[in-house]
């Protein structure tokens, strides 16, 4: 199968940039990505590394993790929402804290989304494909 098979000329080139500092979920995202859905997946394992791959990549949506080692991910949006170039992106919070005041504190912040950790894989699928299909 080629990729025209695959992707729809909308989703095709569309990067999903994903910050986390925990390698095996990464590679479980990436495995996501190659076998349920059609946008580029790039990743990054810090906070720092995936704001400059941002602003490299423009990517239409972000996953982040929230409790990573250094930056950790609520200080990163705060960097992303003040650089003009990357304000407009979604960005979905990815965290193992599923406590109603952490979902409560992001979401105000302006996270798009917030996926709790072990997230459910169709869910995640549904919820990635209707942000970027609007």
């Amino acid at each position: 199968m080629d990729d025209s098979d695959h992707n729809s000329s909308a989703e095709a080139g569309v990067k999903v940039l994903y910050i986390e500092d925990n390698s095996a979920n990464i590679k479980l995202m990436q495995d996501i990505f190659s076998e349920f859905l059609p946008y580029d997946f790039i990743s990054a394992m810090n906070a720092k590394e995936g704001i400059a791959l941002a602003k490299e990549q423009q990517p239409g949506l972000i996953l982040m993790d929230i409790n990573m080692e250094g930056m950790d991910g609520l200080e990163a949006f705060e960097l992303i929402k003040h650089d003009a170039n990357l304000a407009t992106i979604p960005v979905f919070a990815i965290s193992g804290d599923a406590m109603p005041e952490q979902i409560e504190k992001a979401l105000a912040l302006g996270f798009s989304d917030y996926i709790s950790k072990p997230f459910n894989i169709l869910n995640l699928i549904e919820t990635i494909n209707q942000c970027l299909n609007k």
